[in-house]
């Protein structure tokens, strides 16, 4: 699923949980909705990290380089397993683990609630995601997005999602 339509689904389910489940007043559900829908990127961070480091073991590995830095070079490795897309990130322990940081301060509350989102919109992908990852490979999936092939689509969507917010 492309950024643009993570952030405008992420704001339009977030304001119709603060305004019509949690009765938040109009304005405060628009602001907290903004700061969800910015937030809800976050997971996908992995795959920026993953290809980061996968470019730089490329080259140490090319320049010979790893065995003068070994240790970076074994943290590099270390990155590209955690980091697999959709993998780490993309799991329901996540959230749970903000939720939890949250009676502590309220802002993971928000973070929590993005990545909830994020992550629920990603199983409507025909990638789905590893919801349990690590203790399970079990996959949700409910293939209505093809993200490399309804790329307009997604535009498209995205921008009916913030149009009906309005």
């Amino acid at each position: 699923m492309i950024g643009q339509l993570h952030i405008s689904l992420s704001f339009f389910l977030s304001y119709l949980i603060f305004y019509f489940l949690l009765y938040f007043g109009k304005i405060d559900s628009i602001i907290l909705s903004f700061f969800v829908s910015f937030l809800s990127i976050i997971p996908d961070y992995d795959l920026k990290i993953f290809n980061w480091s996968n470019k730089q073991i490329i080259f140490l590995r090319k320049t010979k380089l790893k065995y003068l830095l070994f240790p970076y070079y074994l943290f590099l490795i270390f990155l590209n397993k955690i980091f697999k897309h959709r993998t780490t990130t993309h799991t329901i322990f996540v959230p749970i683990f903000f939720f939890i940081f949250g009676f502590y301060f309220q802002l993971f509350h928000i973070i929590s609630l993005a990545t909830f989102l994020h992550i629920i919109e990603d199983a409507f992908t025909v990638s789905g995601v590893k919801i349990f990852y690590p203790l399970s490979d079990f996959e949700l999936k409910i293939p209505l997005i093809n993200t490399r092939k309804h790329i307009l689509e997604q535009k498209i969507l995205s921008i009916l999602f913030l149009l009906l917010t309005a």
